[in-house]
């Protein structure tokens, strides 16, 4: 696996995408004999995926798959079933080929590569991508097949995309005046992970979501008690509470959350609820729970924005306490 196989073929149509041309380019470099190509029996082009990347870097050409050498192949077999038809398991594969070798490094960047694409939504990377490989490092961890250390570090890598992401993100945003903090309307979340959990790394991909959704979003990060959620929500009038439990979550833990929640509860910050955690948890869905605008339990993040999407906790007009008479 360390060298480039040329047994990987790629269509004129698939050389063009990789090389960022158009096909009849593609085509005219390989009757040039530029871009080293072969016909199939039944007269059809191929080109190595070697060629390819060969050609590319003489060229000058950047690619996808260019920060990968030499696990270009690799790569290129691991993001086109995302592309094709959503499926991860080529690339959760080849992520845990990179963690056992120690390569976090090149973990990261392949996080970060994905998390570019414009073939996938970011709701769909946080759900495939990054849930996909910490779901297979905890169930490696707990079979002793990995050291604790190994998942920090995977947690890193994972983290240091998702924060480069956001940063590109926001500095996009700006440039763009998409929007103009302090000036706009945006409604207000509090995104957090529950007291007790240090892993952030699904609040984190909450918090994006959200942002990209159009969502001013408070982070105060892991390990928050839940009496600061409700402080935060009611001190910046917060429409939607989000509380991220930890991998052993129960209902237990929603249970004693909201009674919590409940004992700060002002009727005139209204908000709605939304936890996140284990798939086998489930609260099968949104539920009316006194006094809260709503309770919903969330384990994709593709379910929170679509729910987002459809009203959930939606923007509030703040309120103001009423005049005093001095001040009529």
């Amino acid at each position: 696996m360390e060298r480039i196989p040329d047994s990987i073929a790629l269509t004129s149509t698939e050389a063009a995408s990789l090389l960022d041309a158009h096909p009849s380019s593609v085509k005219r470099w390989c009757n040039d004999s530029e871009l080293a190509s072969e016909l199939t029996p039944g007269g059809h082009r191929r080109i190595s995926i070697h060629s390819v990347m060969t050609f590319a870097r003489e060229r000058g050409i950047e690619t996808i798959l260019g920060p990968f050498h030499p696990y270009e192949p690799h790569v290129w077999t691991a993001l086109k079933p995302i592309a094709e038809r959503g499926s991860f398991r080529e690339l959760i594969g080849l992520a845990m080929l990179w963690v056992r070798r120690g390569d976090f490094e090149r973990l990261e960047h392949l996080f970060l590569t994905l998390g570019r694409a414009d073939f996938l939504g970011f709701a769909e990377f946080c759900d495939g991508a990054v849930r996909g490989l910490l779901s297979t490092i905890g169930h490696e961890w707990e079979l002793g097949r990995l050291r604790v250390g190994d998942e920090h570090m995977v947690t890193e890598a994972i983290t240091g995309a998702l924060l480069a992401l956001r940063r590109e993100w926001l500095d996009h945003t700006a440039e763009s005046g998409a929007a103009t903090p302090g000036t706009d309307h945006r409604p207000v979340a509090v995104v957090g992970t529950a007291e007790g959990n240090q892993h952030a790394i699904g609040a984190l991909c909450i918090r994006m979501i959200l942002e990209r959704e159009g969502w001013r979003v408070l982070y105060p990060g892991a390990d928050l008690p839940t009496e600061d959620f409700a402080f935060i929500q009611k001190s910046r009038e917060a429409s939607l509470v989000c509380i991220s439990l930890p991998p052993n979550g129960s209902l237990g833990d929603v249970t004693r959350a909201l009674s919590i929640l409940r004992e700060y509860y002002d009727r005139a910050r209204p908000y709605a609820v939304a936890f996140g955690g284990p798939p086998a948890l489930s609260l099968d869905g949104e539920i009316a729970e006194e006094p809260f605008e709503s309770v919903a339990f969330y384990s994709e993040g593709k379910a929170l924005q679509e729910a987002v999407r459809h009203g959930l906790g939606g923007p509030r007009i703040p309120h103001s306490p009423p005049l005093s008479a001095g001040a009529a």
